[in-house]
Protein backbone atom coordinates (compact mmCIF):
# COMPACT_ATOMS: atom_id res chain seq x y z
CA UNK A 1 0.00 0.00 0.00
CA UNK A 2 1.49 3.41 -0.99
CA UNK A 3 2.12 6.10 1.59
CA UNK A 4 -0.90 8.37 1.98
CA UNK A 5 0.11 12.05 2.11
CA UNK A 6 -1.28 14.63 4.55
CA UNK A 7 -2.90 17.84 3.32
CA UNK A 8 -2.30 19.75 6.59
CA UNK A 9 0.92 19.97 8.62
CA UNK A 10 0.69 21.52 12.09
CA UNK A 11 3.86 22.50 13.94
CA UNK A 12 4.51 23.29 17.56
CA UNK A 13 7.03 26.16 17.85
CA UNK A 14 9.27 25.84 20.90
CA UNK A 15 11.90 23.07 20.57
CA UNK A 16 10.31 22.10 17.25
CA UNK A 17 10.69 24.94 14.75
CA UNK A 18 13.28 26.65 16.94
CA UNK A 19 15.73 25.32 19.51
CA UNK A 20 14.24 27.76 22.01
CA UNK A 21 11.79 27.30 24.90
CA UNK A 22 10.17 30.72 24.60
CA UNK A 23 9.67 32.46 27.90
CA UNK A 24 12.03 30.00 29.63
CA UNK A 25 14.89 31.62 27.72
CA UNK A 26 14.54 34.62 30.02
CA UNK A 27 15.63 32.63 33.06
CA UNK A 28 19.13 34.00 33.64
CA UNK A 29 19.53 33.11 37.32
CA UNK A 30 20.63 29.53 38.11
CA UNK A 31 17.86 29.08 40.70
CA UNK A 32 15.29 30.30 38.15
CA UNK A 33 16.52 27.82 35.56
CA UNK A 34 16.45 25.03 38.12
CA UNK A 35 12.91 25.91 39.24
CA UNK A 36 11.63 26.01 35.64
CA UNK A 37 13.32 22.71 34.81
CA UNK A 38 11.57 21.12 37.80
CA UNK A 39 8.22 22.59 36.69
CA UNK A 40 8.72 21.22 33.18
CA UNK A 41 9.63 17.77 34.48
CA UNK A 42 6.54 17.77 36.70
CA UNK A 43 4.32 18.73 33.78
CA UNK A 44 5.84 16.01 31.57
CA UNK A 45 5.17 13.49 34.33
CA UNK A 46 1.57 14.65 34.52
CA UNK A 47 1.92 15.92 38.08
CA UNK A 48 1.36 19.63 37.39
CA UNK A 49 -1.28 21.09 35.03
CA UNK A 50 0.21 23.26 32.28
CA UNK A 51 -1.87 26.22 33.40
CA UNK A 52 -0.10 26.14 36.78
CA UNK A 53 3.29 25.90 35.08
CA UNK A 54 2.58 29.03 33.04
CA UNK A 55 1.45 30.99 36.08
CA UNK A 56 4.47 30.00 38.18
CA UNK A 57 6.94 30.73 35.39
CA UNK A 58 5.47 34.19 34.79
CA UNK A 59 5.38 34.92 38.50
CA UNK A 60 9.03 33.94 38.75
CA UNK A 61 10.36 35.75 35.68
CA UNK A 62 8.01 38.75 35.42
CA UNK A 63 8.84 39.48 31.76
CA UNK A 64 8.77 43.01 30.38
CA UNK A 65 7.98 44.07 26.83
CA UNK A 66 11.73 44.22 26.11
CA UNK A 67 12.02 40.64 27.35
CA UNK A 68 9.37 39.48 24.89
CA UNK A 69 11.18 41.23 22.03
CA UNK A 70 14.25 39.27 23.12
CA UNK A 71 12.32 35.99 22.81
CA UNK A 72 11.29 36.94 19.27
CA UNK A 73 14.91 37.47 18.27
CA UNK A 74 15.99 34.22 19.90
CA UNK A 75 13.41 32.24 17.92
CA UNK A 76 15.02 33.39 14.67
CA UNK A 77 18.57 32.81 15.91
CA UNK A 78 17.62 29.33 17.10
CA UNK A 79 15.66 28.20 14.02
CA UNK A 80 16.29 24.48 13.45
CA UNK A 81 18.18 23.51 10.26
CA UNK A 82 16.19 23.67 7.02
CA UNK A 83 12.97 24.82 8.70
CA UNK A 84 12.42 27.79 6.40
CA UNK A 85 13.09 25.67 3.33
CA UNK A 86 10.81 22.91 4.64
CA UNK A 87 7.89 25.31 5.03
CA UNK A 88 8.51 26.77 1.57
CA UNK A 89 8.45 23.26 0.08
CA UNK A 90 5.25 22.38 1.94
CA UNK A 91 3.61 25.60 0.77
CA UNK A 92 4.56 25.06 -2.87
CA UNK A 93 3.17 21.52 -2.63
CA UNK A 94 -0.14 23.10 -1.53
CA UNK A 95 0.16 21.61 1.93
CA UNK A 96 -1.70 23.78 4.47
CA UNK A 97 0.85 24.68 7.15
CA UNK A 98 -0.11 25.80 10.67
CA UNK A 99 1.68 26.73 13.89
CA UNK A 100 -0.26 25.96 17.07
CA UNK A 101 1.91 26.83 20.05
CA UNK A 102 1.87 27.39 23.78
CA UNK A 103 4.41 30.18 23.22
CA UNK A 104 3.71 33.90 23.44
CA UNK A 105 1.60 35.11 20.53
CA UNK A 106 3.61 38.19 19.54
CA UNK A 107 7.05 36.55 19.14
CA UNK A 108 5.56 33.33 17.72
CA UNK A 109 3.58 35.28 15.12
CA UNK A 110 6.60 37.32 14.06
CA UNK A 111 8.71 34.17 13.82
CA UNK A 112 5.98 32.47 11.77
CA UNK A 113 5.83 35.43 9.38
CA UNK A 114 9.61 35.23 8.94
CA UNK A 115 9.23 31.51 8.16
CA UNK A 116 6.55 32.21 5.56
CA UNK A 117 3.53 30.83 7.44
CA UNK A 118 0.21 32.61 6.84
CA UNK A 119 -0.50 34.70 9.99
CA UNK A 120 -4.11 33.48 9.89
CA UNK A 121 -2.75 29.97 10.48
CA UNK A 122 -0.90 30.81 13.69
CA UNK A 123 -2.43 30.22 17.13
CA UNK A 124 -0.47 31.01 20.29
CA UNK A 125 -0.98 32.35 23.81
CA UNK A 126 -2.40 35.84 23.67
CA UNK A 127 -0.69 38.34 25.93
CA UNK A 128 -1.49 42.02 26.34
CA UNK A 129 0.99 44.70 27.31
CA UNK A 130 -0.20 47.15 29.97
CA UNK A 131 1.58 50.46 29.15
CA UNK A 132 0.63 51.97 32.51
CA UNK A 133 2.13 49.17 34.56
CA UNK A 134 4.86 48.31 32.06
CA UNK A 135 4.13 44.61 32.41
CA UNK A 136 2.51 41.74 30.56
CA UNK A 137 -0.53 39.72 31.58
CA UNK A 138 -3.04 42.09 33.04
CA UNK A 139 -4.91 39.68 35.37
CA UNK A 140 -8.49 38.60 34.92
CA UNK A 141 -9.54 39.79 38.39
CA UNK A 142 -8.06 43.28 38.07
CA UNK A 143 -5.34 43.10 40.75
CA UNK A 144 -2.48 45.39 39.84
CA UNK A 145 0.08 44.88 42.58
CA UNK A 146 3.03 42.56 42.89
CA UNK A 147 3.42 39.14 41.36
CA UNK A 148 -0.32 38.51 41.32
CA UNK A 149 -0.31 40.16 37.91
CA UNK A 150 1.57 37.16 36.57
CA UNK A 151 0.29 34.32 38.71
CA UNK A 152 -3.29 35.28 37.95
CA UNK A 153 -3.10 35.89 34.21
CA UNK A 154 -6.08 35.01 32.02
CA UNK A 155 -5.65 31.33 31.25
CA UNK A 156 -6.45 30.27 27.70
CA UNK A 157 -6.87 27.00 25.86
CA UNK A 158 -3.25 26.76 24.77
CA UNK A 159 -2.01 26.85 28.34
CA UNK A 160 -4.27 24.00 29.44
CA UNK A 161 -3.07 20.42 29.53
CA UNK A 162 -5.26 19.18 26.67
CA UNK A 163 -6.19 22.52 25.13
CA UNK A 164 -4.11 22.19 21.97
CA UNK A 165 -6.43 19.46 20.67
CA UNK A 166 -9.42 21.79 21.13
CA UNK A 167 -7.62 24.62 19.32
CA UNK A 168 -6.77 22.34 16.40
CA UNK A 169 -10.33 21.07 16.11
CA UNK A 170 -11.80 24.58 16.26
CA UNK A 171 -9.40 26.26 13.86
CA UNK A 172 -7.93 23.74 11.43
CA UNK A 173 -11.11 23.17 9.46
CA UNK A 174 -9.50 21.55 6.39
CA UNK A 175 -11.20 18.16 6.00
CA UNK A 176 -8.03 16.47 4.72
CA UNK A 177 -5.58 14.32 6.63
CA UNK A 178 -3.70 16.20 9.35
CA UNK A 179 -0.19 15.70 10.73
CA UNK A 180 1.10 17.30 13.95
CA UNK A 181 4.79 17.76 14.79
CA UNK A 182 5.84 18.56 18.36
CA UNK A 183 7.96 17.68 21.34
CA UNK A 184 5.82 18.15 24.47
CA UNK A 185 3.00 16.78 26.56
CA UNK A 186 0.40 19.10 25.03
CA UNK A 187 1.41 17.90 21.54
CA UNK A 188 1.04 14.28 22.58
CA UNK A 189 -2.35 15.05 24.14
CA UNK A 190 -3.41 16.67 20.85
CA UNK A 191 -2.63 13.49 18.88
CA UNK A 192 -6.32 12.54 19.08
CA UNK A 193 -7.20 15.64 17.03
CA UNK A 194 -5.01 14.66 14.05
CA UNK A 195 -4.33 11.63 11.88
CA UNK A 196 -0.65 11.32 12.77
CA UNK A 197 1.48 12.76 15.58
CA UNK A 198 5.21 12.92 14.90
CA UNK A 199 7.55 13.62 17.81
CA UNK A 200 10.53 15.83 16.97
CA UNK A 201 13.53 14.87 19.11
CA UNK A 202 16.13 16.87 17.21
CA UNK A 203 16.27 19.52 19.94
CA UNK A 204 15.15 17.67 23.06
CA UNK A 205 14.16 14.04 23.52
CA UNK A 206 11.39 13.65 26.09
CA UNK A 207 10.86 9.89 26.50
CA UNK A 208 7.25 10.34 27.64
CA UNK A 209 6.56 11.85 24.22
CA UNK A 210 8.93 10.01 21.88
CA UNK A 211 8.06 6.58 23.27
CA UNK A 212 4.33 7.21 22.77
CA UNK A 213 4.53 8.79 19.30
CA UNK A 214 3.96 6.61 16.24
CA UNK A 215 6.90 8.27 14.44
CA UNK A 216 9.96 10.12 15.79
CA UNK A 217 12.35 12.42 13.94
CA UNK A 218 15.77 12.17 15.58
CA UNK A 219 17.89 14.36 13.26
CA UNK A 220 18.85 17.97 13.91
CA UNK A 221 17.17 18.90 10.62
CA UNK A 222 13.38 18.77 10.52
CA UNK A 223 13.46 18.06 6.76
CA UNK A 224 12.32 14.38 7.09
CA UNK A 225 8.84 15.73 7.78
CA UNK A 226 8.59 16.38 4.02
CA UNK A 227 8.64 12.67 3.23
CA UNK A 228 6.01 11.99 5.88
CA UNK A 229 3.73 14.88 4.94
CA UNK A 230 3.98 14.72 1.15
CA UNK A 231 5.04 11.15 0.50
CA UNK A 232 8.46 9.79 -0.55
CA UNK A 233 7.79 10.07 -4.30
CA UNK A 234 6.76 13.72 -4.05
CA UNK A 235 10.05 14.55 -2.33
CA UNK A 236 12.03 12.55 -4.90
CA UNK A 237 10.34 14.60 -7.62
CA UNK A 238 11.61 17.80 -5.93
CA UNK A 239 15.24 16.83 -6.60
CA UNK A 240 16.56 18.98 -9.41
CA UNK A 241 13.87 21.63 -8.86
CA UNK A 242 13.55 24.80 -6.74
CA UNK A 243 13.53 22.75 -3.53
CA UNK A 244 16.46 20.52 -4.47
CA UNK A 245 18.58 21.34 -1.40
CA UNK A 246 15.92 20.55 1.21
CA UNK A 247 14.75 17.46 -0.70
CA UNK A 248 18.31 16.11 -0.66
CA UNK A 249 18.66 17.04 3.01
CA UNK A 250 15.48 15.07 3.69
CA UNK A 251 16.84 11.93 2.01
CA UNK A 252 20.29 12.28 3.59
CA UNK A 253 18.70 12.50 7.04
CA UNK A 254 16.47 9.48 6.37
CA UNK A 255 19.45 7.48 5.06
CA UNK A 256 21.20 8.32 8.34
CA UNK A 257 18.30 6.84 10.31
CA UNK A 258 16.42 10.04 11.15
CA UNK A 259 13.01 8.35 11.21
CA UNK A 260 12.10 5.93 13.98
CA UNK A 261 8.77 4.16 13.61
CA UNK A 262 7.26 2.98 16.89
CA UNK A 263 4.31 1.77 14.81
CA UNK A 264 5.76 -1.17 12.89
CA UNK A 265 2.94 -1.33 10.33
CA UNK A 266 3.35 2.37 9.58
CA UNK A 267 7.10 1.92 9.11
CA UNK A 268 6.52 -0.98 6.72
CA UNK A 269 4.10 1.13 4.67
CA UNK A 270 6.61 3.98 4.50
CA UNK A 271 9.45 1.66 3.45
CA UNK A 272 7.32 0.04 0.75
CA UNK A 273 6.67 3.45 -0.81
CA UNK A 274 10.27 3.90 -1.95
Amino acid sequence: MPWRPYSVTIFDCDSTLSAVEGIDELATEPDHREAIAELTDSAMAGNVPLEDVYGERLSLLQPTQADVVSVRNRYKAGAVPDVKAVIAALTDAENETWIVSGGLAEPVLEFATWLGVDPDRVKAVEAHFDPFEGDWWEPADGHRKGKARYADYDKGHLTCSEGKADVIRANVTNKGRKLLVGDGASDLAAAEAVDLFVAYAGVVDRPAVTDAARVVITSASISPILALALGPQEVKDMIGGPHDDVARACWDAIDDGALRFNDEALGTRFDSSF
